[in-house]
Parts: C-alpha cells; sequence; structure tokens
C-alpha cells in the first residue's frame, strides 16, 4: 500500500483553535473481476465495515475516481494509532481483488495558526 502523508505529527495536533483527527483518504483499483469474484469482493467490503478499529469511521465510499487510474476510493476519519490497524484488516479482506491502492492522510480542519500555515507552504517544494 502506497502512502503520502500530507501532514503528520502526533495523534491529534495541539493549536490554537483546537485539536485536529486525521483523515485517510485511500484510493484503490480494483483488478478486473468475474461475476462470482465481485460477489467475494461486496462480502469482503462488508467484512470491512463491521471490522474498522474502535474511534474510525467511514465518512465517505465512492465507487467511481474519476480522473484517476484509481476505481473508487474510501475516506476514513480516526486517531492515527489506528491507521496501521486499519491497513491489517483493509489488506487481510481485499487482497484479492485489488491491485493497486494511494493513501493520502491529513489533518481534518485547521489546527495551526495562519503564521504555521505560512512555514509549511514555504518549505514545500514546488509542486
Amino acid at each position: 500500500m502506497q502512502v503520502l502523508l500530507l501532514f503528520m505529527s502526533a495523534s491529534r495536533i495541539p493549536g490554537e483553535i483546537g485539536a485536529t483527527e486525521y483523515v485517510y483518504l485511500i484510493l484503490y483499483r480494483l483488478k478486473t473481476l468475474t461475476d462470482d469474484e465481485k460477489h467475494e469482493w461486496f462480502k469482503s467490503w462488508s467484512e470491512i465495515r463491521r471490522s474498522l478499529p474502535d474511534g474510525m469511521k467511514i465518512v465517505t465510499e465512492a465507487s467511481s475516481a474519476f480522473g484517476t487510474e484509481y476505481t473508487g476510493f474510501t475516506v476514513y476519519e480516526g486517531p492515527l494509532d489506528k491507521f496501521e490497524a486499519l491497513v491489517d484488516i483493509l489488506e487481510e479482506h481485499s487482497k484479492c481483488c485489488v491491485e493497486k491502492t494511494l493513501t493520502i492522510i491529513g489533518t481534518r480542519g485547521f489546527s495551526l495558526p495562519t503564521a504555521e500555515f505560512q512555514k509549511i507552504i514555504e518549505g514545500r517544494p514546488v509542486d
């Protein structure tokens, strides 16, 4: 699983505005599936939804990821210390159907004073 970290520190970041939870955007590309494999994928997805680590929740499920090479994506929200358990569950229940993933981790909301955001932006390489 490829992971891209947009902003990472401790699992909760104190700031003037408050603490921030993490969000995880996981894009996935399914293999070409037979009808039986599609049925298996839907069963696996149901099991993933039932097995989420405590504190993790699904915010969005999308069966299309237009403009990308991925066939869908899911947005999760929860503490950073539960991320590894989430990845283990995803790998266990989707390895038969998923050929590629990309994970983007970010913070939900603004947690740093404006001056801190400016420092981050100025220190980033040009995209």
